[in-house]
């Protein structure tokens, strides 16, 4: 007698049972042909638009400089190399992020900014790099309940921001992945600023607005008649405290800074009627 293989004798006790597949993956949609893909964020409830300033900011750029793409929605921020989204898959495969996309708008779409003087490329960068300062922390920063918070005030919070995130993965990843990202948040600021103050802070934000509105003037945008790289900037941060923060019943201290300056609010509202809402 043979001695008895025991791996066969335990697949006889326990036989192996394949069952079709719980999920399959969707096929991704058939793209263009040569059309470059700008992936971000899926869009909030609220709006048309992402509930990210960096996807909103690259989906304004690319508009303005009437760059040919189609637009897709991504939750995972580690498919681009920066581990950041928005990313673009230009015609030729190559992935780029940041700089590397306004570089390559420029090269296949023309440079917005090329017909600037050098005291308006002057304005331009450091207008840029206040609005991305100063708007962007105030976006961001812990305010205590009865001011703004993208990640702190509850009513926001829990509204808004977490469900964006929380929405696209099954729990408890969900909550896992949205405190997290909330973690990396506060540990950005902190980066930047030792000690977190409001006031400040808020201040911050309500010079760079006055700042914005005189430069703007009554000028369809920051430099005339045609949009900048800087329009891109303010318009994303204009539009997520308009369309975002209109919560009933409850006043919102950045937004009412917003809401001060009429030209920056028929602005944004022009901007987004003429390159979103169609």
């Amino acid at each position: 007698m043979g001695i008895p293989n025991p791996l066969k004798k335990l697949q006889d006790a326990l036989p192996l049972v394949r069952y079709p597949a719980v999920y399959t993956p969707p096929i991704w949609p058939a793209e263009p042909a040569n059309i470059p893909i700008l992936f971000i964020f899926p869009p909030s409830k609220q709006a048309i638009t992402s509930l990210d300033a960096e996807c909103v900011k690259y989906q304004a750029f690319l508009a303005f400089s009437n760059y040919e793409h189609v637009t897709r929605e991504c939750h995972e921020p580690e498919m681009s190399p920066s581990g950041q989204l928005p990313f673009l898959m230009a015609a030729d495969g190559r992935i780029l992020t940041g700089r590397q996309i306004i570089e390559e708008v420029k090269d296949k779409a023309g440079d917005l900014e090329s017909r600037l003087t050098d005291a308006e490329r002057s304005n331009l960068t450091a207008f840029t790099q206040l609005a991305e300062t100063k708007l962007d922390f105030a976006l961001n920063y812990t305010f205590p309940p009865q001011l703004f918070t993208m990640w702190y005030d509850s009513r926001i919070r829990d509204r808004i921001t977490f469900p964006m995130y929380e929405s696209l993965y099954p729990w408890p990843l969900n909550k896992i992945l949205s405190r997290s990202l909330r973690s990396e948040k506060t540990e950005w600021m902190l980066s930047r600023r030792a000690v977190l103050k409001k006031d400040e802070i808020l201040d911050d934000a309500k010079r760079t607005l006055a700042a914005l509105s005189t430069l703007l003037g009554s000028q369809l945008f920051f430099f005339g008649s045609k949009a900048s790289f800087l329009d891109a900037v303010v318009f994303s941060y204009l539009h997520i405290i308009l369309s975002l923060l209109a919560l009933p019943s409850h006043e919102v201290p950045l937004r009412e800074a917003v809401m001060k300056h009429d030209n920056l609010v028929q602005y944004a509202r022009r901007v987004f009627n003429t390159f979103f809402a169609a």
